[in-house]
């Protein structure tokens, strides 16, 4: 069982550990817009104010960092009532294992905990098929962006959905623990 534990980045020292973990292990992702102007949106749920948070493991490494935005671009973030997803970055050793489960189930509470009123959660991939296996597990693909770098989709879900999706795993993980 690997030990970790999830932190909203709530001082500078966990920000900065949020912003190195970030530009230490940016994945190469298709998007509309060249690499500078993708990294310059890379500290904006800082520069906003916004939720970062990261994973520390047993020896406080940072091995897991992400972000979320109130609102979209196309509505100048005034939707407040829609999150945006921004990254979502683990380290090679944590992929495939339970850390997004639990990261999800931890962002889902801190939104609900939040009382905004959170109506729809949004996300872009990589139009990859191990990607896209995992994403229709949680929302609804929206649409699809041909980028110079390749195809890019959107995902979107009702919050109340996707806090329910997450809680009923965490149930099913609790229950498993228990009859070992």
């Amino acid at each position: 069982m690997m030990n970790y534990r999830m932190q909203v980045c709530s001082n500078a020292m966990y920000q900065e550990q949020y912003m190195t973990f970030v530009l230490e292990n940016h994945v190469k992702l298709p998007t509309p817009h060249p690499l500078l102007f993708t990294l310059g949106f890379t500290p904006f749920p800082l520069l906003l104010e916004e939720e970062c948070f990261i994973s520390l493991d047993a020896y406080q490494e940072v091995v897991g960092a992400w972000s979320y935005l109130y609102g979209t671009a196309e509505d100048a973030y005034y939707n407040t009532d829609v999150i945006q997803i921004q990254s979502i970055i683990f380290s090679p050793k944590y992929r495939k294992t339970k850390m997004f489960t639990h990261a999800l189930q931890h962002l889902v509470e801190h939104i609900d905990q939040s009382g905004r009123g959170i109506k729809e959660v949004r996300f872009w991939i990589a139009s990859e098929p191990s990607l896209q296996r995992l994403c229709s597990k949680l929302a609804k693909k929206t649409s699809t962006l041909a980028t110079p770098q390749g195809l890019i989709e959107e995902y979107r879900v009702p919050f109340q959905q996707l806090y329910h999706y997450a809680m009923n795993l965490h149930s099913k993980q609790h229950a498993i623990q228990g009859q070992q």
